[in-house]
């Protein structure tokens, strides 16, 4: 990604840390770069903001769909010590529990959250 001829050239100056110097410098010789063309590349190949606006309001979502599980499991608690549930009651909360337990890691899997 050389720059083309007499285009200007702006130098700016700033602060690593020495693992971020190290991972600049890795990165950019796995991709056959040197550090400025890297970081060139991936300023210019990056949309304006990472985070697409479907994603924020995905994980919106996810994070009001979360908040009322809790409330649900307060309930659940709180009923349980209550005794009003039976043993049928409580395998079948198992099992719910179970199946969501594996549509989440299902969903941490598939975008590499695990």
């Amino acid at each position: 990604m050389a720059r083309q001829k007499g285009e200007n050239v702006i130098r700016k100056h700033f602060k690593l840390t020495e693992e971020t110097t190290k991972l600049l410098a890795e990165r950019s010789k796995a991709e056959n770069m040197n550090e400025s063309e890297y970081i060139r590349y991936l300023l210019l190949n990056q949309s304006e903001h990472p985070r697409s606006k479907e994603l924020e309001l995905e994980i919106m979502h996810l994070r009001n769909e979360i908040n009322q599980i809790g409330r649900n499991i307060n309930q659940i608690v709180k009923n349980n010590n209550s005794h009003i549930y039976s043993e049928g009651d409580k395998i079948e909360l198992r099992m719910q529990m179970y199946m969501i337990k594996n549509l989440l890691e299902g969903f941490s899997c598939s975008f590499g959250m695990v």
